[in-house]
């Protein structure tokens, strides 16, 4: 054991002097991948494709944003039946996982995180239907965007990644592309497909959409979440003839809660410092006017450090290439805003430790036939999610519980051209965070299930134009050993369970549909860490992705990795593969 332990010691000495990962059985121009349903399948050919921006992220802590001017392409002008954003990044060099975001006039498109790049040539895409945002893409005369309030000075792409030179060489270098889909698709899917969730009851886009973020890029337009009291907004004023908005909200989690879901629950026994000891519960939510009009637990995305970083080479944990967003409808809260006068949108997480990158899009759709519409509230039944904390600690050890449940109701109608349509949104949730560590702090359990129930209707006195009823359940299971080596590293035995489980019920104009997504992750390996760097180590991670709808869109996708390299990798379209 004392020779195991001078090994450790001699190869953080090396990783200290030469600042270079030693890695096992990872080869040059590694590609990381990430097996979700792609936005479009195979069969499928963009009528036309551009290249919006390359550039290179260096030492770009504290830098603006890069920056290019998008202009609508002659050679296939809207209207699109699709629009796939694709980010295209390779590391020169050893790297930090850094985070990433897009954004497009202000308004966020896509959040991301790069790998971890343990070698030279590290290599991946992200591809991201954005068809949802169309309207900012299509161009007015003076250079606007049909989806903004007002002409302004152009539009823009911005793109963000933080990184850093002093310690790590790698560099990222990186182009992002737009590809334009025109005619009937392929595959049978119907509107916009960003994911299974998102499409809801609304299959054309939205006619504009307003950012909730900083007004300036200088270091970003996200807001910067550093407690709970802390509630950034933006003041906006929509068109008096909105009929329908949904706020959908763009959420990561770093420093003291980058591993909020692993939160013990005790309290803090060194003067001064910092014990990340509230819990793992988190919710986003948003106001209108100080009102709470609606909130999600986050999925808790592992990022590609976390954990144990070898399980994220080369297959992304769930989420850590398009983080997920979330969805409000505020239709019902139209009467509060379509008075021509500024309303403050506010955006929150509940419990926050610093901190958090947030914001969010407020997606509007207008009547073209009138030029104001009227709207009034009904039901607002919103009590505050019933929080318990138990814990039970000595010193470092111990165990702790935190369980929420919620019910949120919220009806509203709007008189327009469409007729007067009442909008009903139900929202429900059940949360249970289990944390327990044993012998000194080196053997650390954590269960976590997130189940939340969601359900939008609309009615026209006693007609049902539609409904959207949507379940998700996101488990998660760690268990955890770590031991200290005699050079300060600690070496870390992981196994590990995560699921995304998305079932969606549709019912438009009296015909049911139904979609459901199941994608899993089961982990385990061990790993040397020095100074948040793995030095040394190993991972086993099998992926499987199940997608199933009623347009006979099929997806299957099984991915098994060991040591930094695809042992196999399964993929089929067929619905039978999936019985």
């Amino acid at each position: 054991m004392h020779s195991f332990s001078n090994l450790f010691f001699i190869i953080s000495l090396l990783i200290l002097q030469t600042r270079i990962c030693i890695i096992v059985a990872i080869e040059d121009k590694l590609e990381h991948i990430d097996p979700t349903l792609p936005p479009a399948l195979p069969g499928q050919t963009p009528k036309c494709s551009i290249l919006i921006l390359q550039q290179d992220f260096a030492n770009t802590i504290g830098a603006p944003p890069a920056m290019a001017n998008y202009t609508e392409p002659t050679d296939c002008p809207y209207p699109w039946t699709r629009v796939v954003l694709e980010l295209s990044v390779s590391a020169s060099d050893v790297q930090k996982s850094r985070i990433a975001a897009i954004w497009l006039s202000g308004v966020e498109i896509l959040r991301t995180t790069t790998p971890l790049p343990m070698s030279p040539g590290t290599f991946w895409r992200v591809q991201k239907d954005i068809t949802r945002y169309t309207n900012l893409l299509r161009q007015l005369p003076g250079g606007a965007a049909a989806g903004t309030a007002a002409a302004g000075d152009g539009v823009k792409f911005y793109m963000m990644l933080e990184n850093s030179n002093e310690r790590l060489p790698g560099v990222y270098m990186a182009n992002v592309s737009l590809h334009f889909y025109r005619g009937e698709l392929v595959d049978g899917r119907r509107g916009y497909t960003a994911r299974p969730t998102v499409k809801g009851l609304y299959r054309q886009p939205a006619d504009i959409i307003l950012p909730v973020s900083q007004s300036c890029a200088g270091n970003g337009f996200w807001f910067r979440i550093q407690n709970e009291t802390h509630i950034p907004f933006s003041s906006l004023t929509i068109p008096r003839n909105t009929y329908r908005a949904v706020l959908e909200i763009f959420a990561s989690h770093h420093e003291h809660d980058e591993f909020w879901y692993a939160n013990p629950l005790r309290p803090s026994y060194s003067s001064g410092e910092f014990s990340n000891s509230n819990g793992g519960f988190r919710q986003l939510y948003a106001t209108i006017d100080g009102k709470f009009v609606g909130g999600h637990v986050p999925f808790p995305v592992i990022y590609p450090g976390g954990i144990n970083p070898y399980f994220w080479s080369p297959v992304a944990a769930i989420g850590s290439f398009d983080i997920p967003t979330y969805d409000l409808d505020v239709t019902p809260f139209l009467a509060m805003m379509i008075d021509g006068q500024p309303h403050e949108i506010g955006v929150g997480v509940r419990d926050a430790l610093p901190h958090w990158l947030v914001t969010a899009n407020l997606h509007l759709w207008v009547d073209v036939w009138s030029d104001s519409v009227v709207a009034g509230m009904g039901e607002y039944f919103a009590p505050e999610v019933r929080v318990n904390k138990n814990g039970e600690w000595r010193n470092v050890e111990g165990q702790s519980e935190v369980s929420a449940d919620g019910l949120v109701r919220f009806t509203g109608w709007v008189a327009s051209s469409k007729g007067n349509v009442t909008t009903r949104v139900r929202q429900k949730i059940t949360f249970k965070s289990q944390v327990a560590v044993q012998n000194g702090g080196g053997v650390k359990q954590v269960e976590m299930t997130n189940k939340a129930r969601g359900d939008v209707g609309l009615t026209m006195g006693h007609q049902i134009l539609g409904r959207v009823q949507m379940f998700v359940e996101a488990p998660l299971q760690v268990q955890s050993t770590m031991e200290t080596d005699p050079s300060g590293g600690v070496l870390e035995r992981t196994r590990l369970f995560h699921q995304l489980e998305e079932v969606v019920n549709l019912n438009e104009n009296q015909v049911v549909s139904s979609s459901t997504l199941i994608d899993r992750q089961d982990a385990e390996g061990s790993a040397l860490m020095h100074d948040g760097m793995p030095v040394w180590g190993s991972g086993t991670t099998k992926s499987s992705y199940k997608y199933r709808d009623d347009a006979n869109v099929c997806y299957l996708r099984t991915v098994s990795a060991e040591g930094g390299e695809v042992k196999f990798d399964i993929s089929s379209p067929s619905c039978s593969a999936m019985e």
